[in-house]
């Protein structure tokens, strides 16, 4: 690239400024493990006189003027948030054969837990986590690196794009050259040009696999040939539609460079912004998680 880096933030000092108190803990990962693993097997057994926690499947007889509340039976989950949220809380340390009274938009409402029940969640296997069938996992262990590497990965890639943002907004450029941004529409063009170009596919065929009314305005920007059907600019309006486009992907490039000593250039290889920011993710999971 002709365009250069002048001067940039201390990407350390942005991320802290961030902050990434909200990363996942290896709790909620464990959750995650849990939910996946357990869908569609967790039952439910009686809790006798166990006082009743968020999770518990509860039957409950309601009185009231109000004509929700006024059933013989209504079974929900406490905690859920699908049914009443104050009746919910007021269940929580309730036991079954208890009543207590709840108003409701202003309203009274009675009612009597008939039947409380804890949810009982089956042990995890290996025999659980290979029923997925996710390639390469092929016991529990590998399938808590699995979840655990695809989460950090997920939350690494926002804060990525957050901490990247700060450091283009105050970092400084020289002019952005022409040809930098021409190179890599180039790329982009050529990609799609290669891949949808009615070189590859015949007026007819492209009409109809591509020629969506919905998908007409995108479709139409991008390739000379499809000038002739649609009658439009092509190759010119999509380079001009793609120009800002173009010069975010050099700014973001340029400051990646420098944060990851990089030289992958995003004006002579494809999906160089992407291969960045899945390094710079890396860096940052590193950083926030330990390496």
């Amino acid at each position: 690239m002709k365009t250069k880096l002048l001067s940039v933030p201390d990407w350390g000092k942005v991320l802290n400024e961030i902050g990434f108190a909200d990363a996942p803990s290896q709790n909620d990962i464990e959750a995650r493990i849990v939910k996946e693993l357990t869908r569609g097997k967790v039952t439910f057994e009686d809790a006798g006189s166990e006082p009743i926690e968020k999770g518990f499947r509860v039957a409950i007889r309601t009185q009231s003027t109000l004509p929700k509340f006024n059933r013989e039976k209504t079974t929900l989950t406490v905690g859920a948030g699908l049914y009443d949220p104050t009746v919910e809380e007021r269940l929580v340390g309730m036991r079954a054969g208890e009543s207590a009274e709840v108003a409701v938009k202003g309203e009274a409402v009675c009612l009597t837990v008939l039947k409380a029940e804890r949810k009982h969640i089956p042990e995890l296997t290996d025999e659980m986590a290979v029923e997925l069938g996710i390639e390469g996992v092929d016991s529990l262990a590998a399938y808590r690196a699995f979840v655990a590497g695809k989460i950090r990965t997920a939350y690494a890639s926002e804060l990525g794009k957050k901490v990247l943002e700060k450091l283009v907004e105050h970092a400084e450029f020289s002019a952005i050259c022409e040809e930098d941004i021409t190179q890599v529409i180039d790329l982009e063009y050529a990609a799609l040009n290669a891949r949808f170009g009615l070189d590859k596919l015949s007026p007819e065929e492209w009409v109809r696999d591509f020629g969506k009314i919905e998908l007409k305005e995108y479709y139409e920007q991008i390739y000379p040939d499809v000038a002739m059907i649609f009658g439009t600019t092509g190759k010119e309006s999509f380079y001009g539609s793609r120009k800002e486009n173009a010069i975010s992907a050099i700014k973001n490039s340029l400051v990646l460079q420098g944060i990851l000593g990089s030289e992958t250039d995003p004006t002579i290889e494809p999906k160089a912004i992407s291969k960045l920011m899945e390094a710079f993710a890396d860096q940052l999971i590193n950083t926030v998680f330990g390496g």
